[in-house]
């Protein structure tokens, strides 16, 4: 098969997650796609955004925010945090608000999946700031849960893929099992 350079584009799935943020005492939602985790011990993810947008500030100042995984139901509203700015418009009703004892950072009802984060370190690039974040607090509604575990299936996270939302398919493998029939006995 020949390979052919098609430039320095980015190919693939990336996450949908939408991150809340206080921003001058008010709830306010960005979509992003670059955002995954980091490490186990201390279980940690990282967001990146670019520096034009206004939910900067805000976690800058409260040293919090929230990782949203939404589902397949939300995509409109998903998508619309994503489109306009929190300061030109007012994105705190958009969602169903709701916060950990502490009170740090909205997190949306809506979304199956909540992550709540404490900025451990922020990178500044030369467009972006890339926000490390501590995980400190994770809420999966019960019904998205299989043996006590969040099951994909029934988050049915959304993806960005060329332009379009996806979410997740089927199974084709299981992690840290079928590659096992390889290793070589020593």
């Amino acid at each position: 098969m020949t390979k052919r350079n098609i430039g320095n584009m980015r190919v693939g799935i990336s996450p949908s997650v939408i991150v809340g943020a206080l921003v001058n005492g008010k709830e306010n939602y960005i979509t992003l796609g670059q955002c995954s985790g980091l490490s186990m011990n201390p279980p940690m993810m990282y967001i990146s955004i670019n520096k034009v947008h206004y939910t900067n500030d805000g976690i800058k100042e409260n040293g919090y925010f929230s990782i949203n995984i939404p589902s397949d139901k939300i995509v409109q509203k998903m998508d619309y945090v994503g489109l306009v700015s929190g300061r030109e418009v007012d994105k705190s009703g958009v969602f169903t608000p709701f916060y950990d004892e502490d009170g740090k950072t909205p997190m949306i009802e809506e979304c199956p999946v909540n992550i709540l984060c404490k900025v451990y370190q922020v990178v500044d690039l030369p467009n972006y700031d890339v926000f490390f974040g501590e995980i400190v607090g994770t809420y999966v509604n019960e019904d998205c849960l299989t043996d006590d575990k969040p099951d994909m299936k029934k988050i049915n996270q959304v993806f960005l893929s060329g332009g379009k939302y996806c979410y997740v398919g089927e199974e084709c493998g299981t992690a840290f099992s079928d590659g096992r029939s390889l290793i070589k006995d020593k």
